[in-house]
């Protein structure tokens, strides 16, 4: 992501600054102002100029040593190898670029390559409950090169999209303590040692995690939760907030038949003015979310109807495409419709969760027009993730406000239906 790609995770906030380090890439000739660089994946890259905060003798001494070590002299400007790190404050960061920023002091300790954008992310993140972070450069993945502060920075900026999946929703992760290349094991169990603000909830003798604030999930970040599961329900009640019907091809080689399976439904949702909302598993396959009416009381019982029917749907017009075979051995080449899946007690990745691959990706919404026969699967990584949103919207931005009223008549006539035969 390139400085003018960033996210507006750092917007002017009233009577409040944001510190952070950079390096000093050149100076100015006409105007005094020294040039600040920032880390981006290894990459120096011009975030702005400064002058104030800085005393006479200051401002001296650094446009003596640049003058003293050009690296080159660009019309009024004399750039300078990255070396010298200094410590600012600033309002904000639009376009790329500091709004206002004042110099602290020198960072002379420092290498040029600790000032990364990562770090400036996650030293300003709007927590209540600092995470000291731990071995900020263990590598989680190799292509791309992912290390975990990376990682955390990741979490920090997706936050504003992931959170409100998360909200009140009992927590399965998937932690790889050595990263994506070691072991793996699933914790449902809120551990001993979290700290007292992370909140946790008592269901059938498991203490889950409740990750409803930034501040968790830094924590569980820290921890290498890379996956993380959730269930449809939130813990204040028994009924689904939302139904998913998941689309699973045997590998990524037959991802097309996810994506014919996926617009076969779209065209029956969009025929009895069902909202829906794709999105892809960041393993091999596609998942459609179905927001449910807050009002409706809808139980398990009642969304099954629908998730079978539309099943059997598939089935019947495709049988050499799509099967409900439990057993894998039995499917073959075909595309397995998980509908039993949606239930109570079972659980579905979380949109915007990374998934614990070699490639590094997300699971991540999309937007209708996007499942083609050109979607793939490897492409949705954290990088290409953050640089999508830093240019868009979330495709499911409005998941939490979709009045889905017309799935209840539908609903209706397929118990209806039932009942006859």
């Amino acid at each position: 992501m390139d400085g003018n790609k960033m996210l507006e995770l750092l917007p002017s906030r009233t009577g409040l600054t944001y510190k952070g380090y950079f390096f000093v890439l050149g100076y100015h000739t006409l105007d005094n102002h020294f040039i600040a660089g920032l880390n981006m994946e290894g990459e120096a890259y011009s975030i702005g100029a400064f002058i104030h905060g800085m005393n006479k003798e200051e401002q001296q001494s650094l446009m003596e040593i640049i003058q003293a070590n050009p690296l080159r002299t660009q019309q009024s400007i004399v750039w300078v190898t990255p070396g010298i790190c200094v410590e600012l404050t600033f309002d904000s960061i639009e376009n790329g670029r500091l709004v206002k920023p004042t110099f602290q002091t020198f960072r002379f300790s420092m290498d040029w390559k600790e000032c990364t954008w990562n770090k400036l992310i996650i030293e300003n993140a709007p927590v209540q409950n600092q995470v000291n972070l731990t071995h900020p450069d263990k590598i989680i993945w190799h292509t791309p090169r992912i290390d975990k502060e990376s990682f955390i920075s990741y979490l920090i900026q997706i936050s504003p999209y992931m959170l409100p999946f998360l909200q009140q929703r009992t927590l399965t992760t998937i932690r790889y303590p050595k990263g994506i290349a070691g072991e793996s094991f699933y914790q449902r169990n809120c551990p001993d040692y979290a700290p007292d603000y992370i909140k946790t909830v008592v269901k059938s003798d498991i203490s889950y995690i409740l990750c409803n604030d930034l501040s968790a999930l830094i924590w569980l970040g820290n921890q290498l939760a890379i996956e993380y599961h959730i269930p449809f329900q939130r813990v204040e009640t028994d009924l689904p907030l939302e139904v998913v019907i998941d689309l699973d091809p045997p590998s990524r080689d037959y991802f097309p038949l996810a994506v014919k399976a996926a617009l076969e439904l779209k065209a029956v949702f969009e025929s009895f003015g069902i909202v829906s909302f794709p999105k892809l598993s960041g393993g091999k396959g596609l998942q459609i979310h179905i927001p449910v009416p807050r009002d409706a009381s809808l139980t398990y019982d009642d969304t099954r109807i629908l998730t079978s029917f539309l099943a059997e749907f598939l089935v019947q017009k495709h049988p050499e495409d799509f099967t409900i075979e439990r057993l894998k051995k039995n499917r073959g080449s075909r595309l397995y419709i998980d509908y039993v899946q949606h239930a109570a007690g079972k659980t579905i990745i979380c949109p915007y969760s990374t998934r614990g691959n070699e490639d590094a990706t997300v699971a991540a919404p999309l937007y209708w027009h996007e499942v083609n026969e050109h979607l793939t699967v490897k492409k949705f990584n954290i990088p290409f993730v953050l640089d999508r949103l830093s240019n868009g919207d979330c495709p499911m931005q409005h998941f939490f406000d979709t009045d889905n009223h017309s799935l209840l008549p539908v609903l209706s006539l397929l118990k209806e239906k039932k009942q006859l035969t």
